[in-house]
């Protein structure tokens, strides 16, 4: 049974908030195939130039089921976020409701302008607490919002105002009713607020807004206040978890419901088991789907103190710590520096902690600098493992060997085959050839055995070892050729390949490390099969 949303037949009664998980297209072309019971698509906010955002840390645990986070509205910008949709494939029982935002009327119109022909509506950020141009900024003048909901819809699509809980919600559902918008989104979250840790400021934004569970409450008080003044459709968005909460909102007035933190942690898979269970709980008072909620994402942070920093070569160096780490192979960890920044890494050995680190930026030139007994952070571990069952064949190529290591620990019966530009950017190499039945090195300057690339080497291993598993990990060009090669010899669906995508939540809800096929690495990798990739 379908949902009328405006002039569209829509699935379901679900949406996603934007700026949570569906900021890649692929992410929502796969939730638009698999669940149904999200029929509104609200992407990330969108402005008319590119924005980065802030550097990580953007989010953190603020409290059971509840995040603090302050992403800085990171976009491509309109030109380019076109460029992708018009690529895009959207089922026709979805309402693509696109978010943008700027910093005058006619950045919004213009915005909107060059978003239309995608678009089935506009949600207005008027509401981003954490923002010193945009959102919150825009929002506590409601002639202001009052003159740019009158242009956007000028144009001819709905027009939904989310709407900021700091600020007083009656008077600009007032200003939205005058100006003939079409529906209310709200809450946006609550803030700004700080957040520390050993009396460091987490986020590199130093405030950011809160949402989840800890602000429930206040999401349906509200709600409640907005539906005293009108009459619109309203999409309610905070800390809904169950179907209990669903009920609550709808009695408060709220139409339709968007659910964002609650899903930190799952997997795609879990989160289409979610949706439906779900919308089953609300159609019969049960209660179900609360077993997929998880509270465990483990952002919290564990200091570490250096005792050793080697420099393996001009832009190599490796990170020994002063205790082990509980990680499982496949996994890896954030590294935080207060006031430097924050980045995941592929843990190369667990007892103790060891990274193997390449200087590429301001992050790693900071590491670089640490000396011994000074500390740093880690949060994870993250991802997921993968525990096999034969003969395992690893394939690293340059510091993808970092990740590698962990599996010679865990399965008996490996061979590596490992590739850098020469033996100096191998590191680890005796411990490699301790643990495995047998290790392969390639080196481009031809200083080992084997001369060239991996890719030049590796179905010459493949025939003499015949693996029954392949795990690779490297670059994306490698990783390409790899999988290609080792599907002429073993089942592909026993190839498993991580590749280095921007990574920056860790829990799944930022969505920055979404692959081609709309899977999210951190949380349904990181090693995932060809086809997931």
């Amino acid at each position: 049974m379908g949902y009328k949303f405006f002039n569209k037949e829509i699935s379901g009664i679900f949406t996603i908030p934007s700026g949570i998980i569906c900021t890649e297209i692929s992410i929502i072309e796969k939730i638009a195939r698999e669940i149904p019971e999200i029929g509104i698509l609200t992407t990330k906010s969108i402005s008319l130039k590119p924005k980065e955002g802030n550097k990580e840390p953007i989010i953190a645990k603020y409290a059971p089921f509840s995040f603090i986070n302050a992403v800085g509205l990171t976009n491509p910008g309109a030109e380019e976020f076109t460029k992708k949709l018009s690529k895009a494939i959207i089922p026709k029982d979805k309402f693509l409701l696109i978010s943008i935002f700027g910093d005058s009327v006619d950045e919004f119109k213009e915005t909107a302008k060059r978003l239309y022909n995608y678009a089935d509506g506009f949600e207005l950020n008027v509401s981003c607490p954490h923002s010193k141009k945009y959102g919150q900024v825009i929002g506590q003048d409601n002639d202001l919002v009052g003159e740019i909901i009158k242009n956007v819809s000028s144009l001819g699509k709905p027009v939904f105002v989310k709407i900021s809980p700091n600020l007083d919600v009656e008077k600009i559902a007032q200003c939205v009713e005058k100006n003939k918008a079409s529906g209310i989104t709200a809450i946006n979250t609550k803030g700004p607020e700080p957040f520390f840790h050993d009396n460091f400021s987490v986020l590199s934004n130093k405030v950011g807004g809160v949402s989840g569970k800890a602000i429930l409450d206040l999401g349906l008080e509200k709600i409640k206040k907005i539906r005293m003044v009108t009459d619109l459709p309203i999409i309610a968005c905070g800390g809904i978890l169950t179907a209990k909460d669903i009920k609550s909102y709808q009695l408060a007035g709220a139409n339709f419901f968007g659910i964002g933190s609650a899903l930190a942690g799952m997997s795609s898979e879990e989160i289409k088991k979610y949706f439906y269970q779900l919308f089953l709980d609300f159609k019969n008072n049960t209660n179900k789907a609360r077993i997929f909620l998880k509270d465990d994402c483990n952002t919290k942070y564990q200091k570490y103190k250096i005792v050793e920093n080697k420099k393996i070569n001009e832009d190599l160096f490796v990170l020994k710590t002063d205790k082990k780490i509980k990680i499982e192979p496949g996994q890896f960890v954030f590294v935080w520096l207060p006031g430097k920044g924050e980045k995941p890494f592929s843990v190369l050995d667990d007892n103790p902690l060891t990274l193997l680190i390449k200087k590429r930026g301001c992050f790693t030139e900071e590491l670089l600098k640490l000396k011994k007994r000074e500390d740093l952070y880690i949060r994870g571990s993250y991802g997921n493992s993968l525990l096999l069952n034969g003969k395992v064949l690893l394939v690293g190529g340059g510091t993808g060997i970092a990740a590698l290591y962990l599996f010679t620990k865990k399965h008996k019966r490996t061979i590596a085959v490992l590739g850098a530009k020469n033996k100096k950017h191998l590191p680890y190499i005796g411990k490699f050839k301790k643990a495995c039945e047998e290790v392969f090195l390639v080196t481009e300057n031809g200083k080992t055995k084997m001369k060239g690339l991996v890719t030049d080497n590796l179905e010459e291993i493949l025939k003499k070892v015949q693996p029954d598993y392949c795990i690779n990990c490297g670059p994306q060009s490698m990783i390409m050729k790899v999988i290609k090669q080792e599907s002429k010899y073993i089942n592909p669906e026993n190839i498993y390949s991580s590749i280095d995508y921007m990574t920056k939540c860790g829990i799944g809800l930022c969505g920055s490390c979404a692959t081609s096929k709309g899977n999210r690495n951190c949380v349904d990798g990181v090693f995932l099969k060809s086809n997931q990739i």
